[in-house]
């Protein structure tokens, strides 16, 4: 019964001591200011980040989101097969048919650069590819961190 009558009193003491009352200085300033400072139109303007440019080439396992050809790998296909030129020489030796494999890098704007020939049948097959990635329109660049990164990309094409 006392612990029970010490409770009431204690909690009667705590919501009693409590201030309702507001002052002036927790009222919302902003009211304040608009009738004591002019509107006035503030330039921002966005400075480079203090962080260096990234120029690192990163490889497809180091990145967030993989580079992408405009309407996906079947458009990259289907392109390379409608400007591919097959040298005549393939054409006439049909066991020299095979894979040709190219590492391009793709930069920040989606543009292709330092497209290197890793494995060709010979013939020019090669350089003909080289040259059809070249035609390439710009790619959807790799992202990391939520910005957009140069990229080491395979491709393979085999001719039939």
């Amino acid at each position: 019964m006392k612990r029970n009558f010490l409770i009431a009193i204690i909690f009667l003491q705590l919501f009693s001591c409590q201030n309702k009352s507001v002052s002036v200085a927790d009222k919302p300033a902003y009211k304040n200011i608009e009738k004591t400072v002019p509107e006035q139109t503030i330039k921002v303007e966005k400075y480079r980040d203090s962080k260096p440019e990234d120029n690192e080439v990163y490889n497809t396992a180091a990145i967030d989101i993989l580079p992408k050809y405009p309407g996906g790998i079947e458009k990259l296909h289907v392109f390379i097969k409608k400007n591919y030129v097959i040298p005549e020489e393939i054409l006439d030796d049909e066991s020299s048919r095979g894979g040709v494999f190219a590492n391009l890098t793709i930069e920040k704007d989606g543009s292709l650069s330092e497209v290197k020939i890793l494995r060709d049948i010979g013939y020019g097959s090669g350089k003909e590819l080289e040259r059809v990635l070249k035609l390439s329109p710009n790619w959807i660049p790799a992202m990391k961190d939520g910005n957009p990164v140069r990229c080491l990309y395979s491709i393979p094409y085999y001719i039939k």
